[in-house]
């Protein structure tokens, strides 16, 4: 029998471990194949690229992105095949499943499948989780033994992963399950959290150093959910003699003080990033969606750690009940205040199975019915508001997360310039929709430099970040006045700084700039090696001040 295993990701650097932990799960006599697209793909070419190898099975793994690709995809693959037997599974249909078997598919397979499709494929009887026109399981949600997984061969080293393992995430996971009850998250309908063995961890984890892989990502819906487990795994990647980072989802508040002790004097901060939920600060916001959060401690953890230099992506959720705009704009200020390094700006989505769901249901939630199911309004926020936080979610894309405009933004606070974040990110997202895609750099630093106010000491904050963009000399955006000459400036970085003149006179470029609180000139120094520039300072006294590189 030959079985295809098949998921469209979003991007070619994301691959599907689900696919293969199903590869290594399969029994003898049964050929499988990973194979794997993106859901900008040919649907007739990824067709005939699978038909071709002549499967009797394609099983597909189905998340919100992918839905409506793998929906059609079916239609074609049985058009073309009438004979293929095809089962999908994935969190996407493990409920609210029964349109799924309106589809020319065999069965849809609820819940972990690394034994429930290969029962379906040899068509036994009483499956787990299996849902067909003929039979519904009375399991609604299958489950595995996380020892028998672990006496599988590994699915994080597979031969068809090695060839591009440089180019795309390790995904990993160390537990299955979460905690935690949020009605708006699908993890909180499997609140039994089951762990690895360390010694099975620790046994993946140190065959990193065989392949090449940049970043690990960590599959747990919350890493610090057992605090001890949680400081072990931290250890362990501290002792692993790699250049590679560790991406894992945390929930800020509860990071014990040992956990915090440990990331301010013994981890080394370049290896870690963290995804924080933090959702909302609205406290009846919280108490409504059945999520616990210390509010304060939040906001000191998240400082903390990105004082220290953590990269951290804290997320809000715009949407939720008790949550109206001015609500949800001290939400978002009160996270932009931490400093964290991105803000992920989300929209709620009226997930299947969720809790919100079957709770919004006449109660003036109104939402896509589609994936992925996103609110258009509440009944605490009309469909002009959430236009309104959709394009703060754009403008906070482009101008906060991408690190193109970061430091200018916090400076128009300190000074004044602007009142607040959220105002300001909604401002720029209206402005945004009269630009066209995809977007250029020196239209977005004139569209910010229109919504803070016209002004030379506006422009001399919006050149500091505009002139670390390139590693070349960039093209001119602004025309300011009364600038040193420049001859008398590399003189300076000469006699003061031992530079040499003749590459000064070559590589250098200047302008205007806003240095401790007052206009200066910067002077940018580029390479042959195209990195980033180095970046002096020369002040109104004539003090010629070199930039410690970042």
């Amino acid at each position: 029998m030959k079985v295809l295993l098949c998921a469209f990701n979003a991007k070619y650097i994301h691959k599907a471990l689900a696919l293969r932990w199903l590869y290594v799960s399969k029994p003898e006599g049964i050929d499988a194949e990973i194979m794997e697209f993106i859901i900008k793909d040919d649907l007739i070419q990824c067709a005939e690229k699978a038909l071709a190898k002549n499967p009797d099975v394609i099983s597909i793994s189905t998340y919100i992105w992918s839905a409506d690709v793998i929906k059609k995809w079916i239609v074609i693959l049985k058009e073309m095949k009438p004979e293929l037997r095809i089962f999908v599974g994935g969190p996407e249909v493990s409920y609210e499943y029964e349109q799924w078997l309106k589809l020319p598919v065999e069965a849809v397979l609820r819940g972990e499948g690394e034994k429930i499709l290969w029962q379906a494929c040899l068509k036994e009887e009483k499956i787990d989780g299996y849902a067909s026109l003929d039979y519904v399981s009375d399991v609604a949600y299958a489950k595995v033994d996380l020892k028998w997984l672990e006496s599988l061969d590994s699915p994080y080293f597979l031969d068809v992963d090695r060839k591009d393992s440089a180019h795309r995430y390790f995904y990993f996971e160390t537990s299955r399950g979460c905690p935690y009850r949020c009605s708006y998250c699908l993890s909180s309908l499997d609140d039994e959290v089951r762990f690895f063995s360390k010694e099975y961890i620790e046994r993946q984890l140190t065959r990193l150093k065989e392949v090449p892989v940049k970043q690990v990502k960590f599959l747990d819906r919350t890493f610090n959910a057992n605090p001890k487990f949680s400081l072990w795994i931290a250890r362990l990647i501290e002792q692993l003699n790699l250049d590679t980072s560790f991406q894992f989802e945390i929930v800020a508040d509860r990071l014990n003080e040992e956990m915090m002790n440990f990331l301010v004097h013994e981890a080394k901060i370049s290896r870690y990033r963290f995804e924080a939920g933090v959702q909302s600060f609205n406290e009846k916001t919280l108490k409504a969606v059945g999520r616990i959060q210390n509010n304060p401690k939040m906001k000191e953890v998240l400082r903390s750690l990105s004082d220290l230099g953590y990269i951290i992506h804290a997320d809000l959720i715009a949407g939720l009940p008790y949550e109206g705009f001015e609500s949800f704009k001290d939400s978002y200020n009160q996270l932009f205040e931490t400093q964290v390094d991105e803000i992920q700006l989300g929209i709620l989505k009226l997930l299947k199975g969720t809790k919100i769901k079957e709770e919004s249901m006449g109660e003036g939630f109104c939402s896509d019915e589609r994936p992925p199911y996103d609110i258009k309004a509440t009944p605490w926020l009309s469909f002009e508001e959430m236009d309104k936080i959709t394009g703060a979610y754009h403008a906070t894309e482009k101008l906060y997360n991408s690190g193109r405009f970061k430091q200018s933004i916090r400076t128009f606070l300190q000074l004044g310039l602007i009142e607040n974040a959220f105002d300001f990110m909604v401002i720029c997202g209206q402005k945004m929709k009269q630009l066209k895609e995809p977007y250029q750099l020196t239209d977005l630093y004139l569209l910010v430099k229109d919504a803070v106010g016209k002004s030379e000491l506006v422009e001399c904050i919006l050149l500091n970040d505009y002139m670390m963009q390139f590693k070349q000399r960039p093209p001119k955006i602004f025309k300011l006045q009364n600038l040193p000459e420049r001859k008398q400036m590399i003189q300076l970085m000469v006699e003061k700084h031992g530079f040499d003149e003749d590459m000064l006179s070559h590589y250098t470029s200047c302008c205007a700039g806003f240095y401790e609180g007052r206009r200066a000139v910067q002077m940018l120094i580029y390479n042959a090696q195209h990195c980033k520039p180095e970046r002096v300072w020369i002040t109104q006294e004539l003090d010629v001040i070199r930039e410690e590189k970042q």
